[in-house]
């Protein structure tokens, strides 16, 4: 069995939300969320490297939180890591998946 590299509560999900990139705004289901990135299940998607906005609703606090595809897989759809350009609103995200993981 491999090691697990992530060290981040993670949350399974489904969550619903949305994703805003160069081709528009989509709905979608977020699973496998963290306080670094989660995973979007989608049949549209974006290519690895794509700068997009990732829209959830967490313990009754809405999020936008910007991103980066980091992994696709064109059947399920794609991974996507946080990036750090709001840290208020990223530490803020932090304590809801803290507190949703306890």
């Amino acid at each position: 069995m491999a090691n697990e590299r992530r060290g981040a509560a993670r949350l399974v999900g489904p969550f619903e939300g949305s994703w805003d990139g160069a081709s528009g705004r989509r709905e979608c289901r977020i699973t496998d969320l963290s306080v670094g990135g989660c995973f979007i299940d989608t049949l549209a998607t974006q290519p690895v490297g794509a700068r997009i906005r990732v829209e959830l609703t967490l313990r009754g606090r809405a999020f936008q939180l910007p991103g980066e595809v980091v992994y696709v897989d064109r059947v399920q759809g794609f991974a996507v890591k946080f990036l750090d350009e709001d840290a208020p609103e990223r530490r803020q995200f932090a304590d809801a998946i803290t507190a949703a993981a306890s």
